[in-house]
């Protein structure tokens, strides 16, 4: 059992490996003096199995972390950098201890071999310090898995929209990154076509109401239709607040839209959320899986680089990996039977 203030167990595990490793090549580098102490050259090569055992259960328990914490802004392509030097230092000692066997068992740490071995063992830590200092960020700079930063997020969020209340912003708000929010508000009925740029059929219609003291627009659409604003992302932190329970058909966040057959999507179909790609008309699912459809919803999309992670109420639902698409425009997709009720749409600039 963890305690309830830890999110997940990569923290309790993360820092063995890094420990039996720099110790693994302080152990090498002494070898350098003394050679013909036996038991010093067992115990390097115990140290690098059990340091290279240690960093795959820290991958997969960082893999796993990822998808209990919650992410948002310029913290999303820190953890992309952080998962990709991971895997990078993973393969580099599994590579580099195989090594070290090969080169023990022909007896081959003669000559120039050993200080060799010993310069990529320093290489190795510095791939190591690295991932250590991006996981570091993550929490000390960005404060992923803090859960007094979480309570403080929430708080601004609320603010913020109290704000948007008062000053009754009928349309998105556009800040100087491109990132926008637009915060349904009396007037946001009449912004739809002034603002957005529309894709698709172009049969919209919609109408202000209020729900629990917060408005939302309630829209009816006919065809496929893309609601696009923003200027080209390539890392973005996507998310709206709707409710599906009038509507029939498909909604989806996009980004890196291009066109109809070019962009990235977060769609909910029905009960399925599903993350993938348009390429050139041909739709590529990644990752999908079920979600819960009553009353209002968070979806939340981001992606930087080739990760890509789609939540829902804030619970990581998919997280897959494709090749990175060119940058483009942010926006949603709209396309059934019903009314579709929208009280929140944003996407930041992450890059």
């Amino acid at each position: 059992m963890i305690p309830d203030w830890i999110p997940n167990i990569h923290p309790l595990i993360v820092h063995f490996p890094i420990a039996l490793l720099v110790l693994a090549v302080l152990f090498d580098a002494a070898r350098l003096f003394f050679k013909q102490e036996n038991w010093l050259e067992k115990a390097t090569l115990a140290l690098y199995t059990t340091g290279s055992l240690g960093l795959i259960a820290s991958f997969l328990s960082g893999r796993q972390a990822v998808e209990t914490v919650s992410i948002t802004g310029d913290a999303i392509p820190v953890v992309a950098s952080h998962e990709d030097w991971a895997l990078y230092t993973l393969i580099y000692f599994l590579v580099f201890t195989a090594i070290r066997f090969a080169t023990w068992w022909k007896k081959l740490e003669k000559g120039f071999v050993l200080p060799v071995l010993v310069i990529l063992a320093l290489g190795g830590t510095g791939m190591l310090w690295y991932t250590g200092e991006l996981g570091a960020k993550l929490v000390y700079k960005h404060g992923v898995a803090v859960g007094e930063v979480d309570r403080l997020q929430q708080r601004i969020e609320n603010l913020e929209r109290d704000l948007s209340a008062f000053r009754e912003e009928s349309g998105p708000v556009v800040e100087a990154n491109g990132s926008w929010v637009w915060r349904i508000a009396p007037g946001s009925d009449q912004v739809i076509h002034e603002r957005f740029r529309i894709d698709g059929s172009d049969q919209i219609t919609a109408e202000i109401d209020r729900e629990d003291g917060i408005h939302h627009l309630t829209i009816t659409a006919s065809g496929q239709n893309y609601l696009l604003l923003g200027e080209s992302f390539s890392s973005i932190d996507g998310r709206a607040e709707i409710n599906v329970d009038d509507f029939d058909g498909e909604f989806a966040l996009v980004h890196h839209y291009q066109n109809p057959e070019n962009y990235q999507y977060l769609r909910l179909i029905g009960s399925q959320l599903r993350q993938g790609q348009m390429r050139n008309g041909s739709d590529n699912v990644l990752g999908s899986g079920s979600v819960a459809t009553k009353g209002w919803l968070t979806l939340r999309v981001t992606a930087s680089g080739q990760h890509y992670y789609g939540y829902h109420n804030g619970q990581t639902i998919v997280h897959t990996h494709d090749d990175e698409m060119q940058p483009g425009s942010t926006g949603i997709a709209i396309s059934g039977e019903g009314t579709l009720k929208i009280r929140l749409i944003e996407f930041r600039n992450v890059d």
